[in-house]
């Protein structure tokens, strides 16, 4: 049952590990243009609440599919 688990993971930790390094690269760059970048589209994102909720709920796990029970705090 683990086995099953983790093979169905395997793309969610993957995905949330690409985007750690991305934000991570991001936020630690410093060059003019990028910050500006940076600046503007955590501009944007405060000022549109759907989006700003859509990206609340996928990085505090809720967005997407939950198929296996264990994921969404069922019994097995």
């Amino acid at each position: 049952m683990l086995e099953r688990y983790q093979s169905w993971r395997r793309f969610d930790t993957f995905r949330m590990g690409v985007t750690t390094d991305v934000l991570n690269r991001l936020f630690s760059n410093d060059v003019t243009p990028v910050r500006a970048l940076r600046d503007f589209g955590l501009g944007l994102v405060d000022r549109m609440p759907s989006v700003k909720s859509f990206f609340i709920r996928q990085a505090s796990g809720l967005g997407g599919q939950t198929e296996p029970k264990m994921l969404g705090g069922q019994a097995i």
